[in-house]
Formats: structure tokens, sequence, C-alpha cells
């Protein structure tokens, strides 16, 4: 059986050449460990080196995705043997700029394979690209607040991911001195985490975050040893002492635990948006990935390069199935809807801001189904905008340059109208990923005609990316393709592109919001 082959540091792999969707070939090689299988002993551990093999390992498949309830079927699956990654590139030879992509799924489902990630319109760029899988759920967030568990194994198993890059990528032709760390969603706020960590340090150079930073209440809300108690109860087991708890659950089968993950979610994390599992401080670690809280990181900063940006309409992933009971209990508690990072500093001022806002949004008249928009601008802007702002601003202080979008082109082919079913206006959380990767699992659905606007939008996206991963600078040259040049902030400007059917540089969106962000922390402080 032929294939092109490559000797990393635990063996020989076999890949195979891919015929492109956009015509062409690069050479693929799926399914390579990078970690240890997280199994019995290793279940809830932190990532442990990868085993060697003898002869030559197939890598024509790829490794099973983390155990987890598929978003679109609602069955169960995966594996808990999960800990593998995927690399494309267009050669063997030569050195040429690497990309590694961490999916979203709010650190509960999804994965980096070719279902939803195809790497082909990437491959048109000259580029290497490397997909990765991290334990989620229990499996990767769960938090005993002690050293047998700290936290963040899934965080860390990305940590595993990059160092294996460092050591191997360019035996496959990457160059492991320009490595661009990209992500969507959770896998955004992924790329933050790792900005920040002191583990992380010099693992990769540049980065992008597309609608995703650690600030963002439904993942930087802090999480502690109780939930794991209650999730215990769940299971049907009274104990608190960290030592019987993780003992305990390593006997739990793998589907039990996750059943109960889904039945453990209360009302109250539901009307936030809260999973039960996600990264947290983890202090108690011999080797803290987080050792301060996200926001004291965040401010702090970092130092790498970056695009950060958001869409326009990202609250829609939130109202995707409206119930008429969401209406009712948000006209009546409005309060309850108040992310906690908004009142983190003085919780006593919930009223306050819960008025600041209604008023805001709604104008102080009744939600109802009628308000939909509102509400998805409401999300949208507490859930997302907000955080991303705060990075922005943050970074401004910084040398390195940052580069901040806007995706606001609203296609009636969007990802969220074709897939989700949506009708409402606007661009929603994910919808740019299909500009970006080809995904297999919805080929036909989102099919990007030639010389439509679609495949301009695409084209654009693809370019600015790549070119980003090879200078660091997202647009080195100004042509019919793109138009406009995009400046970085500066320390008393936030320059921003908004990508849109057409590209436009402009300075401080949605600036109405992050006013209205300002006065909240005002009252808070008061």
């Amino acid at each position: 059986m032929g294939g092109p082959m490559v000797n990393v540091k635990q063996g020989w792999l076999r890949g195979t050449i891919v015929k492109s969707v956009v015509g062409g070939s690069y050479i693929s090689f799926k399914g390579i460990p990078f970690a240890a299988p997280p199994l019995g002993d290793l279940r809830f551990s932190d990532p442990q080196p990868p085993r060697p093999w003898t002869g030559v390992r197939d890598a024509s498949e790829e490794g099973p995705k983390c155990i987890q309830i598929d978003y679109i079927t609602s069955n169960m699956v995966g594996d808990e043997d999960c800990l593998y990654l995927n690399v494309a590139t267009t050669s063997l030879k030569g050195s040429r700029p690497v990309m590694v992509w961490i999916h979203g799924g709010a650190f509960i489902m999804g994965d980096g394979g070719d279902d939803m990630f195809g790497p082909d319109y990437l491959m048109k760029q000259d580029i290497l690209v490397v997909s990765i899988q991290y334990r989620l759920g229990v499996f990767g967030f769960l938090k005993l607040d002690h050293e047998v568990v700290p936290g963040n194994m899934g965080l860390k198993d990305q940590v595993a991911a990059l160092k294996w890059v460092r050591e191997n990528i360019a035996q496959f032709g990457g160059d492991p001195n320009n490595v661009t760390l990209f992500g969507e969603s959770a896998g955004s706020s992924s790329v933050h985490y790792q900005l920040v960590s002191p583990i992380s340090k010099g693992l990769f150079h540049k980065a992008i975050m597309q609608s995703g930073t650690m600030l963002f209440p439904w993942i930087g809300t802090p999480l502690s040893v109780e939930t794991a108690r209650r999730y215990v109860a769940v299971l049907g087991n009274e104990i608190t002492d960290p030592h019987e708890i993780v003992e305990y659950l390593r006997t739990v089968p793998a589907a039990k635990l996750i059943e109960a993950q889904e039945q453990f979610q209360t009302d109250e994390d539901r009307f936030k948006f809260l999973t039960p599992f996600r990264p947290s401080v983890d202090d108690k670690s011999k080797e803290p990935f987080m050792p301060k809280l996200p926001e004291e990181l965040a401010v702090e900063g970092f130092d790498v390069p970056v695009i950060i940006g958001y869409n326009s309409h990202e609250g829609i992933l939130f109202l995707l199935t409206p119930h008429d009971w969401m209406f009712e209990e948000l006209d009546k508690n409005f309060e309850r809807t108040v992310p906690a990072d908004l009142i983190m500093e003085n919780p006593s001022k919930v009223s306050q801001v819960a008025d600041e806002l209604r008023k805001f949004y709604f104008k102080d008249k009744p939600i109802t189904t009628d308000a939909v928009s509102d509400l998805v601008r409401y999300y949208g802007d507490t859930y997302f905008l907000n955080g991303t702002q705060k990075v922005v601003e943050y970074q401004q202080k910084k040398r390195t340059p940052t580069y901040f979008y806007k995706f606001s082109y609203d296609s009636p082919k969007s990802l969220t109208k074709l897939v989700y079913k949506s009708s409402m206006k606007g661009t929603s959380h994910e919808d740019e990923v299909p500009y970006l990767f080809h995904p297999l699992r919805f080929a036909d659905l989102l099919k990007i005609e030639p010389n439509s606007i679609e495949q301009t939008v695409s084209d654009r996206f693809v370019k600015m990316w790549t070119d980003f991963a090879k200078t660091g600078n997202p647009t080195p040259q100004i042509d019919d393709l793109i138009t406009v040049k995009w400046d970085p902030v500066t320390r008393t400007t936030k320059n921003y592109l908004e990508i849109g059917s057409e590209l436009s540089a402009g300075v401080n969106p949605d600036e109405e919001v992050e006013l209205l962000f300002k006065r909240i922390s005002d009252i808070v402080k008061s």
C-alpha cells in the first residue's frame, strides 16, 4: 500500500493524497496520537506523552471524536480515547507557515475533523493546517480544587498538541517557528486561555480569535468544587473527599458520565447558558494552566500579534429554539439574566444594572415574542461583544499588533439559515466558519457557488487569515480581492475592518454598546 510517509518521534506514519473540492490535491495525515489515551487511571489526569509504535501506522482515518452528545442527532458519539490530531499540507518538503485549529462547542461538544473543518480552502494558500481534539465536558474540566484533579485537563490537552507540533511539524514541511493558533467560539476562548497561560509560552507566535474570549460570562463564570459534589450525587454517591470522588468516577462507564452531565444542569445554568464543566482557576495543580482569575490575566494581556473579532448578530445562537416560557421568565425576572461578569465586583448592584440593560435593549416595554430581535442584540452584546471589546482595549496598550474585525455579511445561504433553519436576520455565531473550511457533513447544503458573493467572502477570509499566518499582516497587498488596508488598533484609536459583502475600514464598532457597558461599570463601582 503506497502513500506519503513521515517519521515522527513515536514512529512512522503513512498518509494519503486527498483530492481537494476546489481542485488539485493535498497530503493528509489523520488520527495521529499526540498524547497517551486518557483511560483508566489516566482519566482526569494531565495528558501524558504519546506511546511509540513499531512498523508503519496508518494515518488515513481520523481518530474518534471525544465522547459527547451530537448536537444534530442528540445521539451519544465518540470515545474517551480521543487525543488525536490531523495534518494537511501541500508538500512534505520546505518549511511553510503552520495554522493550528481549535474547534468550538462550549467545551462540551465538537471535534476537529473534516465533518465541519475540511482544510480544502486553506490548502490553496500553501500553508500547513493542524486540527486537534481535546477532552470535553466532565472528562476535560472536572475540578475538585485539589491537586488530585485541579481542572483544565482539556486545555492542557491543547498544550500537549502544541508541544507535539513543535517537536514534529518540520517532518511534514511545516515551520515550527511560525505557528498561528486559531479557533472559533470555545475554540477561540481556548486561544485566549493559551495566550495568557504560563505553560503555553513560546509554543505559538500569532493568534486568531473568532467570536470567543475567556471573559465571556458563559465561559468565565467561576467553577466551584461544589459542582463536582452535586455531580457525584446525581450518580447516586454522596462523597466529598477529593480522592474518593476521583476513584469512584474512574469506575463509572464513560457513557454514564455523559448522561449524568446532561441531567445535571440546573435551571439557573440553562438560563445563563452555563455548562457545568468549564475552564477554571487551577492553582492547586503542580503545573497550573490558569493560576489566576481570567479577568486578571486578561488585563495583563499578551505580546503576540492577534486578529480578534465577532459576528454582528451572535445572539441568534441562543434563540434558535425560542420558547414562550423563556420570554415570560425574562419579563418577570429580568435580573436573573444579568451575566455574572457585569456585577462580579458588586453583586448588590444587580437591580440597577438590570434596569440599565432593560431600558437600553427593550425600552422598558414588556419582553414578548415580538422582542426577538432585541433579545438577539441583548444576548449578543452581553455574552460576546462586551468580552471582545474588553480584550481589544487591554491589547491597545501593547506594542504587538491587534487587528479587530466585525463580520456582518448576512447570506441567505448561511450555516445558521440552512443547517439550523433560522429565519432571523443577521450574521450569527459560527456563520464565518464555512467560508474558511469545507464542511463535509453539510457539503451539498453549504456548497459555495463559483462567482457568488459567498465565494468572494470565502476567498477574502482565506487570504487575510493565511497572509496573517505567513507575515503577521492580514492585508500586505491591496488588489481586486483585498480592497482595503486593515490597520491594527492603536493606543488611541480602535480601528476595525467590517467584513460584509464588501470590505470597509472604520473606527469604534458598536460604540453605543461600548458606552452602555462603561455606564454599567460606573454603576457597579459607585
